[in-house]
């Protein structure tokens, strides 16, 4: 017994350092070309001492060019980290999809990963200047509102300090940053350095998308030729890339009025909060419906609306989203939750879901579904069935019930009377205060509006520009509300919702409403200050090309 215990303190105490140790596998690039080099990282949660990780089954596909070990211990938050790192720089001999089987380290192994290795890049010079630019994009031709991807490199063999790179900017496009990797590659017998950027670009009108020359300056490093020499003070270089143009169609199908989403992959889910075949009469369950798609925003996701179900009260919840990025795409998410009730015993059946969705990959429309579900409603609960006989209460005045040879004294109704009017004063006094809270912003801004004249629309523009940079959400609404009561001259806008009255574009309106669910509610998700400023920047720029021979969506998601 005595033995069993000491096994059981032994994997108790040792268990959390077994799993720390266990190896971490990861790759900057997934895509390389024969003569480029990558880098693989292997992490161990622990800053022991090691015998490195075996490298030997990597070396019949790649070259071990390089292997660095680096070990970190900090103390964060009262909370003590340590790591151990191994940066490997490969190089791969064969082409083709190739595998990183798993590593041997501390005692365990890594994942195996997948890397793809592609044929040379041709090259039109033998003889390729020490620092060149070169820029590439995904497609010459795409719809409105369809992901671009467009690739930036920087080529060197020499040298440099200083470097800077200008970023692209649209007024007819959003972009989105997806990587930036440093890598080597040989042209010729020339090893070069490679730094890769790479951005997801979405434009918003259709008509000549045209990408501008990106500028690329740095200073060359060479030799001080003197003491009196300043360090680094070598030729200035600068570089542009080649202008790229590309075409923005129309939609090519006629979605009468649904949202536009074109994307690479869309994908319909659902979870639910509770078990379903347990529901019953009067309860509480939360559905939650998630849209998935690679090749989109976040900002293009249309809000799922919980339609009306006989049987079913709804109560519809603030919609969460986001957006991820990987090297090659962008990825959003977006989730709207509502609680349900059942009100009636019985099958209740909910609808089958359907998005319609442009697969930007097979140039085709297609239908994410969520089938349709049948709930089996059961009965409340009686809690008048029970086992014990439920006390009466006799007015005459005797308050004596018999219950066989005994005399019980019922409870007396004052206390609990009593409490049932305090616990009702009390939440009458909450609604009241949540009350006011909710009118404190919108009085305090209707009376600012009417002793502010109408602004000039520039000015009022850029006063909104300035207060979306700071973290004052409520002079954000007020700057929001005095920009459009000078964007839309015909109209007095006091409020969010007269905004909203004013506007029919989608995205826009959707981010209003996070807006005063922020200030005023118990929405705790992020407020893109950049996104609305860009959305702002499109509706500005719609009714100044009001004329104009071009068709252009509404921004975002929406088709009009």
């Amino acid at each position: 017994m005595v033995a069993r215990y000491f096994f059981i303190l032994l994997v108790t105490f040792f268990s959390p350092a077994l799993l720390a140790t266990t190896p971490i596998a990861s790759i900057d690039r997934s895509v390389i070309a024969i003569d480029d080099t990558f880098t693989l990282k292997i992490k161990v949660n622990d800053s022991g001492t090691f015998s490195g990780p075996d490298l030997n089954p990597l070396r019949s596909q790649f070259q071990v060019l390089a292997n660095n070990q680096s070990s970190q211990h900090i103390i964060r938050n009262g909370v003590s980290e340590s790591w151990t790192e191994w940066t490997i720089t490969l190089a791969p001999k064969i082409k083709g999809q190739l595998t990183i089987p798993p590593i041997s380290v501390a005692g365990e192994k890594t994942q195996p990963l997948s890397v793809i290795v592609q044929p040379s890049i041709p090259r039109s010079v033998d003889n390729p200047d020490p620092v060149f630019l070169e820029s590439e994009i995904s497609d010459d031709e795409i719809y409105i509102q369809q992901q671009l991807i467009y690739t930036l490199r920087i080529y060197q063999s020499v040298q440099l300090d200083n470097m800077n790179v200008s970023e692209p900017e649209f007024d007819n496009a959003l972009i989105e940053k997806l990587s930036q990797n440093s890598f080597q590659r040989r042209i010729g017998n020339t090893p070069f350095r490679v730094h890769e950027l790479r951005y997801a670009i979405f434009p918003q009108q259709t008509g000549e998308l045209v990408i501008p020359e990106m500028v690329f300056t740095a200073s060359e490093v060479t030799s001080r030729r003197s003491a009196f020499s300043l360090p680094g003070s070598g030729r200035l270089i600068r570089k542009l890339t080649q202008q790229h143009s590309v075409n923005v169609n129309a939609p090519p199908v006629n979605l009468n009025g649904k949202p536009w989403l074109p994307a690479r992959a869309i994908k319909l889910s659902e979870s639910w909060s509770g078990a379903i075949d347990e529901i019953r009469v009067g309860d509480s369950i939360t559905r939650s419906i998630t849209l998935n798609a690679e090749g989109l925003s976040e900002t293009q996701l249309p809000p799922y609306t919980f339609a009306a179900i006989d049987g079913f009260k709804l109560y519809p919840d603030q919609g969460q989203s986001k957006t991820s990025v990987t090297e090659h795409t962008v990825t959003a998410f977006r989730t709207d939750s509502a609680a349900i009730i059942p009100t009636q015993v019985g099958v209740i059946e909910l609808p089958e879901i359907k998005v319609a969705w442009w697969d930007t990959q097979k140039q085709a429309l297609q239908e994410a579904t969520l089938p349709a579900k049948t709930i089996n409603v059961l009965p409340a609960l009686d809690a008048s069935t029970t086992e014990s006989t439920p006390l009466a209460v006799d007015h005459s005045g005797t308050n004596n019930l018999a219950q066989g040879n005994n005399v019980t004294q019922p409870a007396s109704l004052f206390w609990p009377t009593t409490s049932a009017v305090f616990a009702l004063l009390w939440l009458i006094t909450l609604w009241l205060w949540w009350q006011s809270r909710q009118k404190k912003g919108s009085i305090v801004t209707e009376a600012a509006m009417a002793a502010t004249p109408k602004q000039n629309e520039k000015q009022a523009f850029e006063q909104l520009t300035k207060a979306c940079r700071g973290s004052d959400l409520i002079a954000i609404r007020t700057a929001i509300i005095l920009w459009a009561d000078s964007f839309w001259e015909n109209d007095s806008t006091r409020s969010l919702h007269d905004i909203q009255q004013c506007s029919d574009h989608a995205s826009f309106n959707t981010a209003l409403a996070q807006l005063d669910g922020l200030i005023y509610g118990n929405n705790k998700t992020n407020w893109n200050r950049d996104g609305f400023i860009s959305l702002v920047k499109l509706i500005r720029e719609q009714k100044t090309n009001k004329d104009d021979s071009k068709k252009s969506l509404p921004p975002l998601y929406a088709t009009g």
